[in-house]
């Protein structure tokens, strides 16, 4: 009964330090954040009518996001913040929830603590947590479905391994329609516990009872999706294998981008592999010369074609952890890299070789002698975690084939990473982390806050100097204010996005001719879907070659993270731009 309750008191203990440092980011801005202001204009229907509209942005289905999102307008009124705050109960039950996995899993209380805080105070979580895009949502479920599978296994009757496992599949099957990909927990993840248990008395016949229902549930909520008006349908098989060439491209860019996620996963969990470095001793002569050409490799592919190794397209990491300076989405934007290059190696470099050194460390079986306190679980952990990653893995492949890969897209399999590296560092080098690893936390935990503080600072800049511009009587229509602003202002004025992917209605896309064409380095590649937003002043972060100066002064802001002091122009947007 004590060791439930210290289990509790941490989880609560943890979702304390969570709270305070997501405060502490001053997450309040009236206007979206990556994609979530699509997700939130359907929120606002939903509250207004009970029904799900979308309006030509949305790829994931949103599922029971949307009621979730509406409870809370009901609640506090419509607001941007009121809608995005929806997210914030939901990234504390993941944490509550990852906590008692931890520790059910045998990791010690101190090692639990640190693992779910690696999750929660990461520069991917604490800034989707601050949101209402479905990456957060989409966790939680993922997160669940593991806890419910734990609970199968552990469970002392036939009847209550049932029963877990009929929940796990059940609130996985309704809570994946709000990101597609969660749907492995209960394609993927129950039946691999069915397999696990099935010695056990009924066990067997009931997970796949429930895996052929979970697929029938799952191509009817996909086929209800396709009918809906002005939903976006992803085609899985995106890349074309017509001939000999695009195959080697596709393979090519497999391979570069799918090795980027998984190193960016590497980074993003280093507050636990750090724990691996001193044991780099461990590593062999090949291994290291594989390395050496590794890294060799990937400078030549950097050289080449600008490739980053740890920070994937889009990358959260860059733009809310020092690597970048944020930008608006926008080529109009000055993007500042103030961590040059040989600062990325070095970074990147040492992921590698403490990666190697967990690696060789796990096979030479280190430290097996001074096994205390041995965590429970080894076949647990392989088939409740490597089915699901290696699914979730696969499934990344067409985007991987195009390029269109995200590092947030690691947050699902954060957890599984977690999990596994305090496993095996109790099971393999001693009960507790060193202190260092806790350090490592901390500085990812300045970052992340500063990061997020950073970005909401910038848009609440953003938004002053959009108001100045409105204050002077100028339409919304005729100020472009960047990728969450314009498109806003695109299903406000114009119902929909002007997207060529629509479906339904047929005629929902139109080709807009009159959109000019100027430079690459003036040009918004989201204007030809923003048709109702003909542009006179836009806001940028300096000035530029084909923007005009304009009546309105700039508008300054601090930053806790170099640099501090930053500023926002308002230009105008001549009526032709020269090419």
């Amino acid at each position: 009964m004590i060791g439930k309750t210290h289990e509790v008191r941490n989880s609560f203990l943890c979702m304390l330090i969570f709270t305070v440092c997501f405060w502490a980011t001053w997450p309040i801005a009236a206007m979206g954040f990556g994609d979530d202001w699509s997700y939130i204009k359907s929120a606002q229907v939903f509250a207004q009518t009970g029904r799900f509209v979308y309006n030509g942005w949305a790829t994931a289905m949103l599922g029971w996001q949307i009621p979730w999102g509406a409870l809370f307008i009901r609640l506090f009124g419509f607001s941007f913040m009121a809608v995005k705050l929806s997210t914030f109960p939901l990234a504390l039950a993941t944490l509550f929830l990852f906590h008692l996995i931890l520790v059910r899993f045998g990791i010690s209380a101190r090692n639990a603590i640190i693992g779910t805080l690696t999750l929660g105070l990461s520069p991917l979580f604490m800034p989707l947590a601050a949101s209402f895009m479905t990456d957060i949502s989409g966790l939680f479920v993922i997160v669940l479905c593991l806890y419910c599978c734990q609970r199968a296994v552990q469970a002392q009757t036939h009847t209550a391994t049932i029963a877990w496992l009929s929940f796990a599949a059940a609130s996985n099957l309704a809570g994946g329609t709000v990101r597609q990909i969660v749907w492995l927990g209960a394609l993927v993840m129950v039946p691999s516990t069915g397999w696990l248990l099935r010695k056990r008395r009924g066990v067997l016949p009931t997970a796949l009872a429930l895996w052929i229902v979970c697929i029938v549930g799952v191509l009817y909520s996909m086929h209800w999706f396709a009918q809906q008006r002005y939903s976006i349908q992803e085609d899985i098989f995106r890349a074309s294998f017509s001939d000999w060439s695009p195959v080697l491209i596709h393979l090519l860019l497999i391979t570069m981008y799918l090795s980027a996620q998984f190193l960016c996963l590497l980074l993003v969990v280093f507050p636990l592999l750090i724990v691996w470095l001193p044991h780099i001793r461990k590593i062999s002569r090949s291994s290291f010369t594989k390395f050496v050409i590794f890294l060799v490799i990937w400078i030549v592919f950097e050289s080449l074609f600008h490739w980053e190794l740890l920070w994937p397209q889009g990358s959260l990491f860059k733009e809310f952890a020092t690597f970048r300076d944020a930008s608006a989405g926008s080529a109009l934007d000055v993007q500042t890299f103030f961590l040059p290059w040989s600062g990325r190696l070095a970074i990147s470099m040492l992921v590698l070789v403490t990666f190697l050194a967990c690696v060789a460390s796990v096979r030479l079986k280190l430290g097996a002698q001074n096994r205390t306190a041995t965590p429970n679980g080894r076949s647990e952990i392989f088939w409740l975690c490597t089915p699901f990653v290696s699914s979730y893995f696969a499934l990344l492949l067409p985007r991987a084939a195009t390029g269109e890969i995200y590092d947030r897209y690691v947050l699902g399999i954060m957890p599984f990473a977690i999990l596994c590296l305090l496993w095996l560092y109790q099971r393999h080098i001693a009960q507790e982390l060193p202190a260092y690893s806790a350090f490592a936390l901390i500085v990812y935990t300045i970052l992340a806050i500063a990061g997020t503080h950073d970005w909401y600072a910038w848009q609440r800049a953003r938004l002053a100097a959009i108001n100045e511009v409105r204050a002077a009587k100028v339409p919304r229509r005729n100020i472009q204010g960047g990728f969450e602003y314009d498109g806003w202002t695109q299903i406000e004025y114009g119902g929909h996005i002007n997207d060529q992917r629509i479906q339904i209605p047929a005629d929902a896309y139109a080709p807009n001719p009159d959109i000019s064409q100027p430079p690459k380095d003036c040009r918004l590649d989201f204007a030809p879907k923003t048709p109702v937003v003909k542009p006179k002043f836009t806001t940028v972060f300096g000035p530029k070659w084909c923007l005009a100066p304009s009546q309105f002064p700039p508008v300054h802001y601090r930053c806790w993270l170099p640099p501090f002091q930053r500023t926002i122009y308002i230009l105008r947007i001549p009526p032709a731009l020269p090419n």
